[in-house]
């Protein structure tokens, strides 16, 4: 086992991060962005080079935008993207990081919670006119003063080359992030984390990880997640690595890129990882540098476990985070068993405590279930103007309710049994079944919906949706899935249907969806 060292908290901004590494290895490789089939050329930046390119970015932004502004950002990855992170963050512009899968309405709901000054977009994403998505809700958006596009963000920068502002002195504290996650009742929550919580969590991870400096990193999670722009970006910048950053997921170009770099670490969601092994590319590319693989994200069976040790011939490790606490929350160590890799999530981080509670809140012995609280210095700040919300999530004393079911282990590793919350995690990505039953209930022939997660050996879960219909109505599958493809992202979309004369409800009429689910797999 490698032993794990000891690390005090740092008053860090992003940009303190970025200006250490900087000077420590001004002329190591900081950031890759491999060649594209598109043609567009491989990219590289040294450490020195990119805090330049970062401070030019942060100088053009601070032309139209003032520090503490809330920007998003709704795209896919790319240097540009990147730049525009790092550029913000030494600005002190709050990043607002949006899926660049979302759609109509819940694009309009996110930038009006957030309370977004600008938008950095691509013009299109996987073949979606982002520019007519956005062109229809912005008239009920009157706070989103300006709208940027990132195919012209060379001119946007250079357009600021004389102006040259100075740039602020960005408190630890203050916030970088917003970053939007859902529970179980009411709408997507933005969760806003500081510089020092994202910097801290991402140090905390990657020493724990022990890699050495000036490894290749591999970067296939998205940058509207704390696994891209925290995990990864932060992590690999943190243990003076190099980020070779994969602007979109296919496995082709990950096996190739893991080939071309030498890469030693990736994180990777388990559906990433069995498309990775699928492709008839995986059988002749060398992995013989790769030493790492971190999975997670969604519930990892034994058996991933097992195909990351013998088909990657590397470690695994599993991680297991929540935005809410600002990152990861629990990762295995280096040289853990297959057993224990199978049986747990790891152990809490650096200066991170973890404790399992019963329904009265009370703490419950080792080896008994209940819910999983964190404390870590990491947290969010808070649920951006949701106040009540933010109560909920993190109590008096600080303890972050993660709303999942598990048990501490007599070592201190976690295990995790289920979930409190409704949420669904499909691929990696988390899914809100009442954004989708709202939206079915506008559908004339709907009388009532319940959308829950089904166990899919691809995806961790699938979403699926069953239906009541208005009394004389005809409705389908392939109706209900058209309705909702473009209100929504596609991969939110229900991929299994029941259509029932009625829900299964308790006696104050809640709907049961343990009962809907077991329905749904016993017919399968």
């Amino acid at each position: 086992m490698i032993g794990e060292p000891e690390l005090d908290l740092l008053p860090w901004s992003i940009g303190d991060l970025l200006r250490t590494a900087s000077r420590q290895r001004p002329d190591l490789t900081a950031l890759i962005v491999p060649a594209s089939t598109q043609g567009r050329e491989e990219q590289r930046w040294t450490y020195s080079e990119l805090q330049a390119e970062a401070e030019r970015a942060a100088a053009a932004l601070l032309v139209h935008f003032a520090p503490g502004d809330r920007v998003a950002t709704w795209a896919g990855a790319s240097s540009n993207l990147l730049m525009l992170h790092l550029g913000a963050a030494l600005a002190g512009i709050v990043l607002v990081t949006l899926n660049p899968a979302c759609r109509g309405q819940e694009l309009k709901y996110l930038l009006e919670q957030a309370e977004v000054r600008g938008i950095f977009l691509e013009r299109a994403f996987r073949k979606m006119d982002n520019v007519a998505v956005l062109e229809a809700v912005r008239p009920e958006l009157p706070k989103l003063e300006s709208v940027f596009y990132l195919d012209a963000w060379s001119s946007f920068v250079a357009s600021a080359a004389d102006a040259s502002p100075s740039l602020p002195t960005v408190q630890p504290e203050a916030p970088a992030l917003i970053i939007f996650t859902s529970g179980t009742t009411g709408k997507p929550k933005g969760a806003v984390l500081s510089h020092a919580g994202v910097v801290n969590n991402a140090r905390f991870t990657q020493a724990r990880m022990g890699m050495a400096e000036g490894s290749a990193w591999l970067t296939v999670m998205p940058m509207f997640h704390v696994g891209g722009s925290v995990t990864m970006t932060l992590g690999c910048m943190a243990s003076l690595g190099t980020q070779v950053l994969l602007p979109e997921f296919n496995p082709e170009a990950m096996l190739d890129a893991l080939e071309r770099y030498r890469v030693r670490m990736t994180m990777a969601v388990p559906t990433m990882i069995l498309a990775a092994i699928e492709s008839e590319q995986f059988d002749r590319t060398d992995l013989s540098q790769l030493e790492l693989l971190i999975t997670g994200g969604t519930v990892v069976v034994p058996e991933l476990i097992r195909l990351i040790h013998e088909r990657f011939g590397c470690e695994p490790m599993v991680v297991f985070g929540q935005t809410e606490a600002g990152g990861a929350m629990c990762l295995s160590r280096r040289g853990d068993g297959i057993e224990l890799l199978t049986q747990s999530v790891g152990a809490p981080l650096s200066m991170s405590e973890v404790k399992i509670i019963g329904l009265d809140g009370a703490a419950v012995p080792v080896g008994q279930p209940g819910e999983i609280c964190v404390k870590t210095p990491c947290r969010m700040l808070e649920y951006f103007r949701m106040p009540e919300k933010t109560r909920e999530a993190i109590d008096a004393d600080g303890w972050v309710h993660t709303g999942d079911v598990g048990i501490l282990l007599p070592n201190g590793y976690v295990q995790i049994t289920g979930r409190l919350k409704d949420m669904i995690i499909r691929g990696g990505e988390n899914i809100y079944p009442r954004e989708i039953e709202d939206l079915l209930a506008q559908h004339p022939a709907v009388l009532q919906s319940a959308v829950f997660g089904v166990p899919d050996e691809r995806w961790g879960e699938q979403v699926a949706a069953a239906v009541v219909l208005k009394q004389g109505h005809n409705c389908d599958a392939d109706a209900l899935s058209a309705f909702l493809d473009g209100r929504i992202a596609r991969h939110k979309v229900p991929r299994v249907w029941r259509f029932l004369d009625a829900m299964p409800v308790t006696a104050t009429g809640k709907v049961q969806k343990f009962v809907l689910r077991d329905l749904v797999m016993a017919q399968e």
